[in-house]
């Protein structure tokens, strides 16, 4: 085994003896860094299952600034600690089973390195640990290894990426970036679908969200402007549409929403834009990113309605028209 790069390139690490800790070859350490090689500088590391501490030397190599080898095998602690001789750089050496090690942290990690014994289910057991304690950091990466014979689904608001080298499989788990888009929708209009897809080209999931604004009187009821929304999206991945009568931090701490995306058509909209930014900000800790995009400049809800009095239906998403027109032929009778 030798280190792939960084400062101690080609550096011998002395493998395990016997059948009982299973190392990282070089070929596959080589295809998890090409993944991970902008995510490691300045990185806080975590090398659970350290065995040989492969991974977590290879994080030092590179610029990470600490690594935690952990593992409750004597031989592979020591083992760790020889390979470790003349690597300078922030790190530590736990003698401890993964759980126990688990409960003991303080700290988030921007990196964790899972690498159990195949045959087993503790990799799975971390995984679920890690995510319910919050131990990753906001934007960190899970690499979690195993053989084929496991399967893994990323929990819900997490995604992974999956790289087969052979028997063995790599996921590599990141937390799911939600953003909400809300709004009264009475109706969806093409300034709105424009919003959308806006959001999709930064966010994993847009989540649109029908709120109830209690000042305002609607032309269409909750049921309706959800159908109308969903005929918007259904061609679209990573849309989905929700109504509520909550407050919209509210909404969005429930549907893991992590900032609410709107747009503004000129100054005015935007003193008011900022208004609301700061209330939610204040009162849920939720940031709102605000876009200027030229479809909306042109088109309004407001509009929409008083042109589909008229049957002109021209504000509205092509794929929303024949939706909207059969609502409004039925509310017509």
């Amino acid at each position: 085994m030798r280190v792939i790069a960084g400062k101690y390139k080609g550096r011998r690490l002395t493998s395990p003896e016997g059948n009982n800790v299973r190392p990282t070859t070089d070929r596959i350490k080589e295809t998890v860094f090409n993944v991970l090689q902008w995510e490691v500088e300045g990185a806080v590391c975590l090398d659970l299952f350290a065995g040989s501490g492969a991974l977590g030397i290879e994080c030092l190599s590179r610029g990470a600034k600490e690594v935690v080898f952990v593992d409750k095998s004597p031989q592979s602690v020591d083992l760790v600690k020889t390979n470790l001789k003349g690597i300078d750089g922030e790190y530590r050496v736990l003698s401890s089973d993964f759980l126990s090690a688990l409960r003991s942290f303080d700290t988030k990690f921007d990196l964790i390195f899972i690498d159990p014994p195949y045959q087993s289910n503790l990799g799975l057991i971390a995984v679920e640990y890690i995510l319910d304690k919050e131990l990753l950091k906001e934007g960190g990466i899970i690499y979690f290894e195993h053989g084929d014979e496991i399967t893994f689904t990323a929990p819900k608001g997490y995604k992974t990426r999956t790289k087969k080298m052979g028997y063995t499989i790599g996921e590599f788990i990141t937390k799911q970036r939600v953003a909400m888009l809300t709004g009264s929708f009475d109706p969806i209009t093409k300034g709105h679908e424009a919003l959308i897809d806006e959001g999709l080209m930064h966010f994993d999931e847009v989540v649109v969200a029908c709120l109830v604004n209690e000042e305002k009187e609607y032309f269409f009821t909750p049921e309706e402007r959800v159908a109308i929304v969903s005929a918007t999206i259904k061609d679209k991945k990573g849309v989905r549409a929700i109504y509520s009568t909550d407050m919209a931090v509210d909404v969005a701490k429930r549907e893991g929403a992590e900032v609410f995306i709107r747009g503004v058509r000129g100054d005015d909209d935007r003193a008011y834009e900022e208004e609301i930014r700061q209330y939610n900000l204040n009162h849920g800790g939720v940031d709102t990113i605000i876009y200027e995009l030229d479809t909306l400049h042109t088109v309004s809800s407001t509009r929409a309605r008083e042109e589909i009095l008229k049957g002109d239906y021209r504000s509205i998403p092509a794929s929303a028209v024949l939706t909207l027109d059969q609502i409004v032929k039925n509310k017509m009778k």
